[in-house]
């Protein structure tokens, strides 16, 4: 998938290749993998379907 991620454009399979040394439960429970995707703050990324086009940013970088 082509995606946005902190501002640059990335092609990944999945989301945990953004996050590299982060901890993925993969059942959305850990909060490991929290982040902004298209807009909508505090999504565990680990459960979201990624799609071309996503906007993804970490949380750190989503607060002003």
């Amino acid at each position: 998938m082509k995606v946005t991620f902190n501002g640059r454009q990335r092609e990944v399979a999945h989301v945990a290749e953004l996050l590299p040394g982060r901890f993925f439960c993969g059942i959305g429970v850990c909060f490991g993998c929290v982040a902004e995707i298209n807009g909508v703050p505090e999504v565990r990324a680990c459960r979201h379907q990624l799609r071309d086009g996503d906007v993804i940013r970490t949380e750190e970088r989503a607060q002003p």
